[in-house]
């Protein structure tokens, strides 16, 4: 049906306010819609923004965590450092004391430092004949694994005559020039000698010192000094 049509049925008053009526109804079919539409629009933003929210607060929560991780680690740093110095200040003062401790055993114990070659013992007897003795040199060699070793003993003998001070190499004084002063062990060896003093000489020292060699190269030097009265017995 055509425009003119229906205006001419409805008439003039009519017409317009059926055409008012449809604008009406338009309008509010709009409204309705665009208002429907509008709170769809709305919940959604609203989800977003919850969304938002908990990422925020998400991150905010990560951050959080982070920073203390960041200051945990650099704690860790900080005492690893610290860890680091005090495990090389230990390592320089135990080189320090392992340097002081060897330097003491040359002083105090050099048979310490040789290989653990020793001599342990010295026993000195009066025999029955004048100014005649017999002497015993037990050796050792203090280690868990043994090697031979060999050497030769060097002794002398200090003290007096006539109020002079005078030295005797014992090999001067034995009974048997003959007699070795060499020694050859694995775990110990004794040296028997002889020996008969000058005249008038008072001994006070005696002086011991041999080279060590094992495997045939020379492992170092030792040295020992022993009173004549700590060494001598009186024969039974």
């Amino acid at each position: 049906m055509k425009l003119n049509e229906l205006r001419s049925q409805l008439g003039f008053v009519g017409y317009y306010l059926a055409m008012v009526f449809v604008l009406a109804c338009l309008f509010y079919a709009g409204h309705e819609f665009a208002d429907k539409k509008n709170y769809l629009l709305s919940a959604k933003i609203d989800v977003m923004q919850s969304s938002i929210n908990n990422l925020s607060s998400e991150n905010q929560s990560l951050n959080s965590e982070l920073n203390v991780k960041k200051v945990e680690l650099e704690v860790a740093s900080i005492a690893n450092e610290q860890a680091q110095l005090s495990y090389k200040e230990f390592m320089r003062k135990d080189a320090e004391l392992r340097e002081q401790i060897s330097f003491y055993q040359k002083v105090m114990a050099p048979e310490l430092t040789q290989d653990g070659f020793v001599v342990e013992s010295v026993e000195i007897v009066s025999t029955v004949s004048a100014n005649n003795y017999a002497i015993s040199v037990m050796m050792l060699q203090r280690e868990n694994i043994k090697a031979i070793i060999k050497g030769t003993l060097n002794v002398t003998l200090q003290g007096s005559q006539n109020t002079v001070p005078i030295k005797y190499d014992l090999k001067e004084l034995l009974d048997d020039k003959t007699e070795e002063m060499a020694f050859s062990f694995k775990y110990f060896q004794v040296i028997e000698l002889r020996i008969t003093l000058p005249k008038d000489f008072i001994p006070e020292q005696i002086e011991i010192k041999t080279d060590i060699y094992k495997y045939k190269r020379k492992r170092g030097s030792y040295a020992r000094t022993i009173e004549w009265d700590e060494a001598f017995s009186e024969s039974d």
